[in-house]
């Protein structure tokens, strides 16, 4: 069974509807066709409730996002390990040196860092932004996932 940890980006674009909803819809469709294990980094759970206290009427929102979880089966890996955080700061520090206007932040690598750590490989709308940080694990866009 292959693990995919999905990024804030995939959840976003089916809940919003955004132009990338359909081929979002897709991906999910075929993950669950394929039985592959799908996981969020707490950090990604984090950034859904924030859309979700963000949202006029968050309760509506967070059951949205509940049902979104739990009809796909997405499970929520929280970090144990200070591993994941020094890795994200390794990854960080990386990227600080290597481009002066840099913009990806903090969160982002502690997603792709613990995406690395419990998954096979990591799925993204941002596939550039993330594939540039030097993940050891493939790092795709939903048609190629």
């Amino acid at each position: 069974m292959t693990t995919l940890a999905l990024d804030t980006s995939i959840l976003i674009s089916h809940l919003s509807g955004d132009r990338f909803a359909e081929e979002t819809d897709t991906f999910l469709r075929r993950a669950i066709e394929n039985r592959s294990q799908l996981v969020i980094p707490d950090a990604v759970y984090s950034e859904l409730y924030t859309g979700i206290f963000l949202a006029p009427d968050p309760k509506v929102e967070e059951a949205r996002v509940q049902s979104l979880l739990k009809v796909n089966g997405v499970e929520v890996r929280a970090s144990k390990s200070l591993k994941v955080a020094r890795r994200a700061g390794e990854l960080y520090s990386r990227g600080i040196r290597g481009k002066a206007a840099f913009e990806r932040i903090l969160p982002d690598f502690l997603i792709a860092a613990q995406a690395e750590a419990t998954s096979d490989e990591f799925v993204t709308w941002n596939d550039a932004d993330y594939t540039a940080m030097g993940l050891r694990i493939p790092v795709l866009r939903p048609s190629k996932a």
